[in-house]
C-alpha cells in the first residue's frame, strides 16, 4: 500500500516549470551591457504589436512578471518591452495583439524604436521555445490528477483509486 502511494504521489507532480531568469527588460533597456549576447532569458507578457517580414516574424511585447507556471502575470506592473524576432511566419489571429506569450530564447541584440512618442532600446530574443496562452488562466500543460474514494453499500464497502489528466 506505501509503495502504491508513493507511486501515485509521483504521479501528482505537475511538469517542472523554469523560473524567469535574467533581468526584466526594463533594467537590459536602461543597461545593455548588463547581459552578454546570447544569454538565455526566460520573459513574457502581453503582445503589443506583430511585423511580419519577409523571412521573420517580429513580436513586440509588454513584459510581465511570470508566475511559477511560466505564465505572465497580467494583473500586475509591466516591466518594461522587449522584440521575439520568430524565424518564419506567425499568423498574426492567433498571435494577435492582446494576447498572452511567454518566451524562452538567446538575446539577439537591441533595437531602437518609438514608444508613442519617445525613443526606446528594445531587447530582442531569438525564441528557443514560444508559448501562447489562453483567455481565462488555463495553463496549456496537462497535469495528471489522482483522486481517492471511498463508497459503501448493501454488500460492503470498497476503496477506489483514480488517475485523471
Amino acid at each position: 500500500m506505501a509503495a502504491l502511494a508513493a507511486v501515485l504521489a509521483g504521479c501528482a507532480s505537475g511538469p517542472t516549470v523554469p523560473q524567469p531568469t535574467g533581468p526584466y527588460p526594463e533594467t537590459l533597456a536602461e543597461a545593455p551591457r548588463s547581459v552578454p549576447l546570447g544569454h538565455e532569458l526566460h520573459w513574457g507578457g502581453r503582445i503589443v504589436s506583430v511585423r511580419n517580414l519577409a523571412e521573420r516574424t517580429v513580436l513586440e511585447v509588454l513584459s510581465y512578471p511570470l508566475d511559477g507556471n511560466g505564465r505572465p502575470q497580467l494583473d500586475t506592473t509591466p516591466r518594461g518591452r522587449f522584440l521575439i524576432d520568430h524565424p518564419g511566419f506567425l499568423e498574426p489571429a492567433e498571435y494577435g495583439t492582446g494576447r498572452a506569450v511567454s518566451v524562452r530564447g538567446r538575446l539577439l541584440g537591441y533595437r531602437d524604436g518609438q514608444v508613442g512618442g519617445s525613443s526606446y532600446r528594445f531587447p530582442a530574443l531569438a525564441p528557443d521555445d514560444l508559448r501562447l496562452w489562453r483567455e481565462g488562466g488555463a495553463v496549456p500543460a496537462y497535469r495528471p490528477r489522482v483522486g481517492v474514494g471511498v463508497s459503501g453499500g448493501s454488500r460492503g464497502t470498497g476503496v477506489g483509486i483514480s488517475i485523471g489528466f
